[in-house]
C-alpha cells in the first residue's frame, strides 16, 4: 500500500510544459505552517513511520489508529514516534500531509509522465484514470469523515483542497494563455467540475455501483474528450 510514495518523493523533476509543476508544489508546501513536520531522526526512519501511519489510517481511521500499532508496522518503538510528533493527532496529520503531497496534480502529472502535454490533454489523461482503484482517493474519502469531528484533520484537509484547487487552476490558466481553453469560461467553475468529478466517481465506484451503470474505459475516455473539446475557444 502506498508503495509508490517513496519513489515519488525521491524522483527528480522532468522538463515539461510552461508550468513548473515541481516549483509550484514546493512553493505551496513551503507556505504551509499548520502541519506538524519531522522533528528528529533520519529521513529513512521518518519515511517508514509516515508510511506506517498512513497505512494505519487507511485500515482503521483516525479514532481507531494507535501509535503503538504505527511503531510496530515500522519495526520501531513508540518512542521513535513520540520523538518526532508529541501526540497521535500530530503524527496522523503529518501522515495525511505525506499522502496528500503525492495526490496533488503536480505530483500526479510528474508520475504519469504527462508534464509535456497540452493542458487539455493533461486533464484528459488524469481524468482517464478515475475509473481505476486509487488508494489516495480512499484516504481522501476517510479524511472527509474524520474532519467532521477533528479540527486538526479539518485544517489538513482544507490545506490540501486549496492546494489542489490552485494547481488545477494553474493548468486551466495555462491552457487559456496558450489558446487551448476559452478565456470566457470560469477557471473556478472548471476547476470545481474537475475535482467534483474525481471525488464523485470514486465515491460511486468504490461503494459498489452495479457494473451496468459503470462505463467502459473507452466510453469514459470518449465522454471526457468531448467535454474537454467543448472548452476550446469558439474560433478554434
Amino acid at each position: 500500500m502506498l508503495s509508490g510514495i517513496r519513489a515519488l518523493l525521491r524522483s527528480e523533476s522532468a522538463p515539461g510544459f510552461v508550468v513548473q509543476w515541481t516549483a509550484v508544489s514546493e512553493e505551496l508546501q513551503s507556505t504551509s505552517g499548520n502541519t506538524p513536520r519531522r522533528r528528529s531522526g533520519t529521513h529513512e526512519t521518518t519515511e517508514r513511520l509516515l508510511e506506517a501511519a498512513a497505512n494505519e489510517f487507511v485500515e482503521h481511521g483516525f479514532d481507531a489508529a494507535r501509535v503503538s500499532a504505527i511503531a510496530r508496522r515500522a519495526g520501531l518503538t513508540s518512542g521513535a514516534v513520540y520523538a518526532r510528533w508529541p501526540t497521535k493527532s500530530d503524527v496522523m496529520v503529518a501522515a495525511l500531509d505525506y499522502i496528500f503531497q503525492q495526490y496533488l496534480p503536480a505530483s500526479r502529472i510528474k508520475e504519469s509522465g504527462v508534464d509535456g502535454m497540452r493542458p487539455p490533454d493533461v486533464i484528459e489523461k488524469l481524468g482517464a484514470g478515475l475509473l481505476r482503484a486509487d488508494e489516495s482517493r480512499d484516504v481522501l474519502v476517510q479524511v472527509f469523515g474524520s474532519a467532521r469531528n477533528n479540527e486538526r484533520i479539518k485544517e489538513c484537509l482544507l490545506e490540501f483542497l486549496n492546494q489542489d484547487a490552485q494547481q488545477i487552476s494553474e493548468i486551466i490558466e495555462e491552457g487559456k494563455l496558450a489558446g487551448y481553453v476559452d478565456p470566457e469560461l470560469s477557471t473556478a467553475a472548471m476547476s470545481l467540475m474537475c475535482r467534483a468529478t474525481s471525488l464523485g466517481v470514486h465515491l460511486l465506484v468504490s461503494a459498489g455501483l452495479d457494473d451496468r451503470y459503470i462505463p467502459t474505459q473507452d466510453e469514459w475516455n470518449r465522454l471526457l474528450s468531448t467535454l474537454i473539446s467543448a472548452t476550446a475557444p469558439p474560433d478554434s
